[in-house]
């Protein structure tokens, strides 16, 4: 094992895989094998409602507590929850997930869109590229990772099957939610970002440490590709509910 010293402190990386503090030591919880991770809430409790899901865990933090469920999709018990805005805060649960079971996780969520696209418009990330900060305690220093293909081709699948028009691409994950600059979208969009969002580097990079297959699917919100005038649409709205489904299907492909 190595710690890897650095001037610029987030490019320090240590390979030591057990830390002092562990997923598990607050909770001990048992999961499935195939889980979901949903950035959204009302139709979260929408779905758990109608479907009587099993409330199967709960992570407690200073803000909030998240709750995890279990619901029979197809036949198939999946175990899901909602995640958190943000990299530092979806790795932590995704991190407790990992730990009571979970080997094969999709998360679904919206995203800005770099490119001309209608609003609720499907994405399938092959890669992530890097510029948020948990990523670089999970892997070594890289500009971008890349995205499970078993996952990806998962996805795929489940899109095809529903005729739904999708793209596959390098999806731009940041930590700046109000630091899109005019000069950073062109940059991203010139190195072939299509979406920006703020988390899948950081679970793709928790996921290739941890060994598990993970995977995302974006449906475009807001759209930043005139630089000169942001559209905030009705910011992916309509597309959650639906998303949902989706997401199980895609984990029960993997």
């Amino acid at each position: 094992m190595a710690l890897i010293k650095n001037e610029i402190p987030i490019l320090e990386y240590d390979t030591e895989e057990h830390a002092v503090l562990m997923p598990g030591e607050r909770w001990n919880y048992e999961f499935t094998e195939k889980a979901v991770m949903l950035f959204m809430e009302p139709e979260i409790e929408e779905y758990v409602i109608k479907h009587e899901c099993e409330l199967v865990g709960k992570f407690e933090s200073v803000t909030k507590t998240f709750l995890v469920y279990k619901t029979v999709h197809k036949g198939v018990p999946i175990t899901f929850c909602q995640a958190p805005l943000g990299g530092a805060g979806a790795v932590q649960i995704m991190e407790q997930l990992i730990k009571g079971g979970a080997k094969k996780i999709i998360a679904v969520g919206c995203c800005g869109s770099l490119v001309e696209d209608t609003e609720g418009d499907y994405f399938i990330p092959t890669s992530a590229l890097r510029q948020e900060g948990t990523s670089y305690h999970y892997l070594p220093p890289s500009r971008e990772v890349k995205l499970d293909e078993k996952a990806v081709e998962a996805i795929e699948r489940v899109l095809i099957k529903n005729n739904r028009h999708y793209r596959k691409c390098k999806t731009w994950t940041t930590d700046g939610f109000y630091r899109e600059t005019k000069g950073m979208i062109l940059y991203r969009k010139e190195e072939g970002c299509s979406v920006v969002e703020m988390e899948c580097a950081s679970m793709a990079a928790c996921a290739k440490m941890r060994k598990v297959v993970f995977g995302q699917l974006l449906f475009t919100a807001d759209s930043l590709a005139d630089i000169d005038s942001h559209d905030g649409r009705n910011w992916g709205n309509e597309h959650f509910a639906y998303a949902i489904t989706l997401a199980f299907d895609a984990v029960l492909e993997v």
